[in-house]
């Protein structure tokens, strides 16, 4: 690798180095795929590789760690921040087959370097945490201004904080509720850490984060969150929904809490059992029924429990969680950091790589696709992906790996490239297209824009059904509709969250487009 260079020019640094090798889309076959960035073969399944960025073309060689992303409303550009020791890298990954290297947002200054770095995104800010035992000076959470990335070109730059919030020092990590406007740090030390527990923090100004309480469930453990979700209730339990809900994992139990006050947290139910060795993270179904929780360390000290363990519960009663599963895959590996989008869950499984599982039927998860980003044999347990991000509007998922990089995956079934379109031919037999665009933002609430692009004139409809193929809304029916670019607007106020369909029908032929209401 050649060593960055740097230049300074009006206060902004510049950096230079190798771009990273462009990774053409490559589908898994029989069980197989080879990685030309790296000549690694991956043993896979139903999943393609549509890029790769190793640690060394990001200017490090190890320490990778949890990965957010943000998708630009203005311009529709997509980035990914990836953790790592010193800091984050964003990669711009518009298009997932060429991702480029454009910014650093390094570690704060006089902090110390750390295992364990998180981010998540605020109304165009990012939120960074560390978390360390000791340090010249507070890591604090970090305030990033995005926003100077839309209309970014050319050499990467590095990014430094608007503000620094250092009411408390270190985090393990840190939530955000982005219906309500507050992050929580978990896992917090130094300063007011409210004893590891949820450190509430009003983001009304994104630039001016504020204090906003302690929530500290001591019926877990010491009452230490070691990871949450916060979301504004919209499940069948009538007593709580509308109240902003915060589910901990909280080390031997999940908590359930009703943070709408932070002043006056109402505690709902705990969910413990017998088997608990590190309750490490969960997360919420679409419709807030359903909870799937990873254990950490239950694999690695338990005879009993060999091959990765996934736990549902049913939340149907917030008062009264109820484990209603345990999934057990085909393979060996601990577990760290799940996601849901639709009805698919997305696992980061350290040394096993990506699995995706449906769970459109929570008592029976099937596994659809998996990808081992890590395919060294003799290893640690606590190396490859500890986090991945299913959200990108392209349907891609950006998995971090160490030490073997940053993956953009696509799952075989799905199209990836941010457009799906068909070929048709007109009566004189002369090619022509019309395309569906990715709607933006998606997920949404409440609102999102779908827009559509016809080569010729043509009569259009265009409706959005739920999940069971009900028609819910009908954005056009139009004939003889002018060629050109045309755009929509769909809102969900009235619907309940989860997974939706676009279904444009014109010329003859049919495109559909999965959008996700999240409220």
């Amino acid at each position: 690798m050649r060593p960055f260079s740097l230049i300074m020019a009006l206060g902004v640094v510049f950096l230079f180095s190798p771009s990273s090798a462009v990774a053409q889309e490559i589908l898994c076959e029989n069980g197989m795929l080879e990685n030309p960035n790296t000549n690694q073969q991956h043993a896979c399944e139903g999943m393609k590789l549509m890029s790769h960025v190793s640690p060394s073309e990001m200017g490090f060689a190890t320490g990778l760690n949890d990965i957010w992303g943000w998708s630009d409303s203005e311009t529709g550009k997509e980035f990914i921040l990836s953790g790592w020791r010193d800091g984050i890298s964003v990669l711009d990954v518009t298009d997932p087959t060429d991702p480029k290297y454009v910014a650093l947002i390094p570690r704060t200054q006089g902090s110390l370097a750390s295992t364990w770095r998180d981010v998540k995104i605020y109304q165009n800010h990012a939120y960074i945490v560390a978390e360390s035992d000791s340090g010249p000076s507070p890591h604090g959470v970090q305030v990033i201004d995005l926003s100077v990335l839309r209309e970014h070109s050319g050499d990467r730059i590095v990014l430094q904080p608007v503000t620094v919030y250092d009411d408390v020092w270190f985090a393990h990590n840190i939530v955000i509720n982005e219906e309500s406007g507050f992050a929580y740090a978990v896992g917090g030390s130094g300063g007011n850490s409210c004893g590891g527990g949820l450190h509430a923090i009003d983001l009304t100004n994104p630039a001016a984060p504020v204090f906003a309480g302690c929530i500290i469930d001591t019926r877990t453990a010491r009452g230490y969150a070691h990871d949450a979700q916060c979301v504004m209730y919209n499940g069948p339990d009538v007593d709580h929904q509308g109240q902003e809900i915060c589910i901990g994992s909280n080390e031997n139990a999940i908590s359930i809490v009703d943070v709408t006050e932070k002043l006056n947290p109402k505690f709902l139910g705990v969910g413990g059992y017998p088997s608990a060795q590190y309750v490490h993270q969960a997360w919420l179904s679409e419709d807030h029924k359903y909870l799937f929780q990873n254990d950490e360390l239950d694999e690695l000290r338990l005879t009993s429990i060999q091959n990765t363990r996934t736990l549902v519960w049913d939340i149907t009663d917030l008062d009264d969680p109820i484990m209603i599963n345990e999934h057990f895959s085909a393979n060996e590996s601990i577990d760290h950091n799940l996601y849901v989008r639709g009805d698919k869950l997305f696992q980061s499984n350290y040394i096993d790589g990506l699995h995706v599982l449906d769970i459109s039927d929570p008592k029976n998860l099937t596994e659809l696709a998996f990808f081992d980003t890590h395919p060294q044999t003799f290893t640690s347990v606590w190396n490859g992906t500890w986090s991945n991000y299913p959200y990108l509007n392209s349907g891609a998922v950006a998995v971090n790996s160490d030490p073997d990089g940053i993956f953009i995956l696509c799952l075989a079934s799905q199209d990836c490239s941010g457009q799906a379109s068909v070929a048709i031919e007109d009566d004189l037999g002369i090619p022509s297209s019309f395309s569906l665009e990715p709607a933006y933002p998606n997920p949404f609430n409440p609102q999102t824009t779908i827009r559509f692009e016809l080569n010729v004139s043509a009569d259009v409809r265009v409706t959005v059904s739920d999940a069971l193929g009900r028609e819910v809304a009908e954005l056009i029916n139009a004939s003889a509709l002018a060629s050109g670019m045309h755009t929509l607007q769909f809102n969900g106020a009235g619907l309940p969250s989860g997974t939706y369909v676009v279904r444009m029908e014109a010329l003859g032929q049919l495109l559909t487009q999965q959008i996700v209401l999240l409220k």
